[in-house]
């Protein structure tokens, strides 16, 4: 495989991005007539290295060095050497010399050295692809930076895994992975079941950042699913749907023609027949011939005056949302009859529309849910596209989901967790502190043999006064 030499940036931050002026060094007055010198610890020294290189015992280095008393040293410690003694001490012959076993004092592993793998296909014009993943891994650098300014360090070697059709067994034979405390990647399903076979093999965790369908990935307990899988969105959504509305009386919109999300609908009657919460069903045509001027009666005996109505449309395509919005426009400025207090709620797609559509969402009062979410006016949203658009002097692409926000999001998460966990990442993998500008993480398993799939999903509500309020269902 071929490294990917193109992002100079990553070199900045594992050295530190500029040097550091020499601090000088002083010996304290009070210790002036019994220090030798002062030696700055180096990678790799120990204890009796040190010692023996200045003719001193690791007794008198501890003895000048009162925190060296657990024997533990780090690279750049100061360390005072004491004056050496002048007369060795005479060995009496009835007595056998002390031979003194050298103390190996293991250096800790101060940063984590993480892999990604993605099809960047260096050699060859594919724009869509190429802008895609280089914009993950933009946002992936400025976690990097994140967690440099919070004291964290990390060796990120970068590997371009070409085309679907090409192969990852040279870059994993070749050893270079083996050391790695985890790997991101990669986009092709065929990728991500080599690498999942690798990861399980070397113990290594593996966390896929794009859609993931081989099954055999959900039975290996290295993996990490972080893009959430439609059927465990909709799993939580329904279950926190009586939570978020009590009491409510939900009226289906049917649309024959366009029903390609009737297994929402589907999960949700089950949910909703199990909590005994009122519910009916009404077509589509008879919505949208209220608005054209045929009375509304039809569409007001569906609804319960004494609790909140909802209308949940059966598809999310853009032609049904086109029809349900504007009707049910026409039936919140009704000034003929009273009508009972009503919302609409919907589908992730809905996050594309709203741009369009935003004045008519925010006077219906409109939700949806999301495995993900971000808008430009939350907060963390502008903090990450201000500092991607300082850092590469271009904002990032408008399409769903953003990529820097998704390579930011997963980078910073994962990364943290490895640092702070090692090799009890998984069992830890949910306690990690997080506010996401785009995905949130939230990881369940199928069995304990299972790799780790993220269900976090939220109902993201644009409501009369002009507020978008992003509601997390795991709170």
């Amino acid at each position: 495989m071929r490294n990917l030499y193109i992002i100079a940036a990553i070199l900045a931050l594992l050295v530190g991005c500029t040097p550091k002026t020499k601090e000088a060094i002083t010996i304290p007055q009070q210790m002036e007539n019994k220090i030798a010198s002062i030696h700055i610890v180096n990678k790799d020294e120990s204890l009796y290295k040190i010692a023996t290189k200045y003719s001193v015992t690791q007794e008198e280095l501890i003895e000048m060095n009162p925190a060296l008393k657990n024997k533990k040293l780090k690279k750049g410690m100061k360390l005072y050497i004491p004056i050496a003694t002048t007369k060795k001490e005479e060995v009496k012959k009835e007595e056998k010399p002390k031979v003194e076993t050298p103390v190996i004092v293991e250096e800790k592993k101060e940063h984590a050295t993480i892999a990604i793998i993605l099809p960047f296909m260096l050699d060859k014009y594919a724009p869509t692809e190429q802008e895609r993943m280089i914009e993950f891994y933009q946002g992936l650098l400025l976690a990097v930076e994140s967690l440099k300014n919070e004291g964290l360090s990390f060796d990120i070697q970068t590997y371009d895994s070409g085309e679907a059709t090409e192969s990852l067994a040279t870059l994993i034979n070749s050893g270079k992975l083996d050391k790695c405390d985890m790997i991101i990647g990669a986009l092709y399903p065929a990728h991500n079941k080599q690498l999942a076979t690798y990861a399980k093999a070397k113990n290594i965790p593996l966390v896929l950042p794009f859609s993931a369908k081989e099954d055999e990935l959900y039975s290996n307990p290295k993996v990490f699913i972080t893009n959430a899988i439609q059927k465990y969105t909709i799993e939580k959504s329904v279950e926190k749907f009586h939570e978020q509305f009590p009491g409510a009386n939900v009226i289906f919109v049917d649309n024959e023609r366009e029903a390609e999300k009737k297994e929402f609908a589907t999960e949700l009657l089950k949910q909703l027949d199990k909590k005994s919460i009122n519910h009916s069903t009404i077509l589509i045509d008879s919505l949208m011939s209220m608005a054209g001027g045929d009375g509304n009666s039809y569409i007001v005996q569906h609804m319960d005056s004494n609790a909140l109505n909802i209308f949940i449309p059966t598809s999310s395509k853009v032609e049904t949302f086109n029809s349900v919005l504007p009707s049910l426009l026409v039936l919140k400025r009704d000034t003929i009859e009273s009508v009972p207090e009503f919302i609409l709620f919907g589908y992730p797609e809905w996050q594309i529309y709203a741009a369009s559509n935003l004045e008519a969402m925010y006077e219906v009062d409109t939700y949806f849910y999301a495995s993900f979410y971000t808008n430009a006016i939350l907060p963390e949203a502008i903090e990450i596209q201000e500092k991607y658009a300082k850092w590469y002097n271009r904002s990032m692409q408008n399409r769903y989901p953003r990529y820097g926000m998704l390579g930011y999001d997963t980078g910073y998460y994962f990364l943290k967790a490895i640092s702070l966990y090692r090799e009890n990442m998984a069992e830890n993998i949910n306690k990690i502190i997080f506010t996401p500008s785009q995905l949130g993480f939230n990881f369940i398993r199928n069995n304990n043999r299972g790799g780790y799939i993220n269900n976090k999903a939220y109902y993201v509500r644009y409501s009369p006064d002009y507020k978008v309020t992003k509601i997390d269902l795991d709170k």
